[in-house]
């Protein structure tokens, strides 16, 4: 499911965004913020998708699979947040 491929993507990426930060790398930690940003930005626009087609349709059920997958992105949205914190106080040092 791309919901929770994309987020994996997003979390990932922003982590080695983080890592550039503490080693004072600052191209290196916006390329990969940005590939973070994007992976999210995908994650957002299929779990649009998916909520679009469930107001759409009458009685849909909803199954943990999804669930678990909007978790993934709610995740990656939190890290994505948190890792720009962490960041912007290693590259002030």
């Amino acid at each position: 499911m791309p919901l929770i491929t994309e987020s994996a993507q997003s979390k990932s990426c922003a982590f080695q965004a983080l890592t550039y930060a503490k080693n004072d790398d600052e191209s290196g930690y916006h390329e990969h913020l940005k590939n973070a940003q994007q992976h999210l930005i995908n994650a957002h626009k299929n779990q649009t998708d998916i909520l679009s087609l469930n107001a759409r349709e009458t009685a849909t059920e909803v199954d943990v699979y999804l669930v678990h997958a909007m978790d993934h992105v709610s995740n990656a949205q939190m890290i994505y947040d948190l890792i720009q914190e962490l960041a912007d106080i290693h590259l002030k040092k």
